[in-house]
């Protein structure tokens, strides 16, 4: 754990502290926020996600740091709240460090599902076919049409779709039951943007 930044701050009813580091090539905050009252004090560790914004990994209750701080109005704490919340981020960043450490969960896909996928790719592209699909291309297919659903019939067939809505009834029956057709995805080409005049 690498430390990055920190910074104060003090009003009249509140303190407050935030450390920025680094673990594993990760940016993590956590923040502390001593308040007058301790309903409205906060201690959480938050990771930046790839969306450049913050998801909290860890809390700490109020009731564990808050009496062991003084008061917000106190002149001490106002002169630097580093030295009072800063000992309240220690154990917060452990603890985002261990949530950071557990290995990710992978999704493993069935030998059958793996043999649909390359049949897809054989019949879209080629017998011996070789597809690169950038990142840009993926971010456009989750933005656009509806969400992949993949379906396995008991006869062995697979049906890869994004034309259907979640609660459609041909995805709700796994394909047994035909679409309402109230599946409706516009046309990247038709979106049309609203000019200020």
């Amino acid at each position: 754990m690498t430390d990055r930044d920190e910074t104060t701050a003090t009003t009249t009813d509140r303190y407050h502290y935030t450390r920025v580091v680094d673990i594993d090539g990760r940016t993590v905050r956590a923040r502390v926020d001593r308040d007058r009252y301790i309903n409205r004090s906060l201690a959480v560790a938050e990771v930046l996600n790839e969306h450049l914004t913050w998801t909290t990994l860890a809390a700490e209750a109020p009731s564990t740091w808050w009496h062991d701080t003084p008061n917000a109005t106190s002149r001490v704490a106002a002169a630097d709240p580093a030295r009072f919340l800063r000992p309240v981020t220690d154990p917060l960043l452990r603890r985002a460090a261990t949530i950071l450490a557990s290995p990710p969960t992978t999704t493993t896909i069935s030998p059958h599902l793996h043999g649909a996928i390359a049949a897809l790719l054989a019949t879209s592209h080629g017998y011996n076919a070789e597809y690169h699909i950038d990142p840009d291309d993926i971010t456009w297919a989750h933005t656009h049409g509806g969400a992949l659903h993949i379906i396995e019939h008991p006869d062995g067939s697979v049906v890869f779709t994004k034309a259907h809505r979640p609660n459609c009834p041909f995805i709700t029956s796994a394909g047994s039951s035909d679409c309402d057709e109230d599946c409706y995805f516009p046309h990247p080409a038709d979106h049309h943007h609203d000019l200020d005049d």
